[in-house]
Parts: C-alpha cells; sequence; structure tokens
C-alpha cells in the first residue's frame, strides 16, 4: 500500500478526500496523517516519508508547490488539489504533475490513484523537474490571460475574473464578494485567506473588515478619518493604522 499524507486549508476538502480514497482506493492507499495547515503538513511529511503527498495548490501560508520547493530533494510523488480554472488546469497536464480539480470526484480520485502506482512501478522521480515546468506554464498562463480564482461555496467554487472584484468584506468565517455586475457572493473561507491569494493583484487591506481591489476605487475621502467611495458607490472604512500605508500604495507607479 502507498503511505498518503493530505493536505488542505479547507478541511472540507480533507474530509471528502479522505472518505473517498477510503471508499475507492482503500487496496492501495493507506492514509497515515492529514492536515489543514501547509506548515504543519510539512512536518509530517519529514516525520512519516510517505510515498505521496495530496496537496491543496492554494493554500493561505504556503502554497502546495511552494510547500514541495522547501525540500532540497523530494522523494515523494505529488497530486496537486485545484480549484483554478481551465487555463491553469491545462499548465497543470502539460507538466506532467497530476492534479484534482475540485470538487474532487470520485474517478478522478481513482485516475490519480493509479498514475501514482504506475509511477512507483516505473520508480519514476523527476518532481523538481516537473515543479520547474509547471512553474513556468502557470506563469505564461497569468500573463497571457485574464486572471480568474475559484470562489469556494457551499455547493459549488464559482470562477470570477479578478479584476471583476470589487472588494471583499468578512463577515465571521465566511468572506463576501462584490462584483462589477452587482452580484454579491458568499464564500466559506476567512479573509486573510484571500487576502493572501490577492496580494500581487492590487488588493489592499484597509481595515480588518475590507479587502478593496484599489483599480476599482472612486475616490479617496480625507474627512471622518478616511474612507474610500468604491466604483459602485459603496463606502468603506479605513482603520487609522492602515491610512498612511494605502496612501503610500496608491501613489506608487507600479
Amino acid at each position: 500500500m502507498i503511505r498518503t499524507i493530505i493536505i488542505d486549508d479547507e478541511p472540507s476538502a480533507v474530509n471528502v478526500l479522505t472518505l473517498l480514497l477510503q471508499k475507492k482506493c482503500n487496496e492501495d492507499v493507506e492514509i497515515i496523517a492529514t492536515s489543514y495547515s501547509p506548515l504543519e503538513g510539512k512536518a509530517l511529511i519529514e516525520k512519516y516519508k510517505p510515498g505521496w503527498g495530496c496537496l491543496d495548490s492554494e493554500m493561505a501560508a504556503m502554497t502546495g508547490i511552494d510547500l514541495v520547493r522547501s525540500f532540497s530533494n523530494p522523494t515523494f510523488r505529488v497530486i496537486f488539489v485545484t480549484a483554478f480554472d481551465a487555463y491553469a488546469v491545462e499548465a497543470f497536464k502539460l507538466s506532467v504533475i497530476d492534479y484534482l480539480l475540485k470538487p474532487v470526484e470520485a474517478e478522478d480520485v481513482v485516475r490519480a490513484v493509479k498514475k501514482i502506482k504506475n509511477d512507483i512501478y516505473k520508480n519514476e522521480n523527476s518532481i523538481n523537474a516537473q515543479l520547474q515546468h509547471l512553474e513556468k506554464l502557470l506563469l505564461q498562463n497569468k500573463i497571457a490571460t485574464e486572471p480568474k480564482m475559484g470562489i469556494g461555496m457551499a455547493d459549488k467554487i464559482v470562477f470570477v475574473n479578478i479584476t471583476d472584484i470589487l472588494y471583499c468584506e468578512a463577515t465571521g468565517s465566511y468572506t463576501n464578494f462584490y462584483l462589477q455586475n452587482g452580484k454579491k457572493m458568499m464564500a466559506s473561507k476567512l479573509l486573510g485567506e484571500y487576502e493572501s491569494q490577492l496580494k500581487d493583484y492590487k488588493f489592499y487591506r484597509i481595515h480588518h473588515s475590507f479587502l478593496i481591489n484599489l483599480n476599482r476605487v472612486k475616490e479617496f475621502q480625507r474627512h471622518d478619518g478616511g474612507y474610500v467611495i468604491m466604483e459602485n458607490n459603496k463606502q468603506l472604512e479605513i482603520s487609522q493604522r492602515k491610512r498612511k500605508d494605502f496612501l503610500d500604495m496608491i501613489q506608487r507607479k507600479d
């Protein structure tokens, strides 16, 4: 049996994958550990030395790719679980690294485990070269295609253009997305996780409750402590400790 570790910062995703592996691949796979934290997951890999790891490609503290990269000479095989849209999935295909697309389906799990078994049988272990190829393809696609992100909801994942997001609002353990077309979507992750994903796209957290798209700001008002007016005319407060950094951010040329 192949010793396996599952690492995903969404508990529901870990639970679904665990159940599918136990139900469909119990003769081939032994799940020796699971984790919701990539940092803890790294320690588990070092401790248990699994045959393969099933890693979420996009986690708040560390991406799955960065996690594998943190090992100087990784000997375990990898399957990435991703909520990316079609253009990035194509990059995964071309890189030869296997993947599972959220929401994960049983037949895809069986296919992925079969490929891992074949790789182990053939003694193929070129994860570093495959990762380099994957990162190159993802970068090319990011430049060539309007970037999108998957918003995980209770029963589905909806893909939206990042440029269409006006701002995100924290509401308890959930996040509301407000889009250019007037739609509002509730996602099942904390705002801080999206802050990490969107930091390279000119999004800035002006308040513990608000993460805004700087390209969608209409006005900045200095009175009443300072607030922004977004393209949908919504006024959002800027916290006092964030005000200077915000002003520095909007005056940058890049």
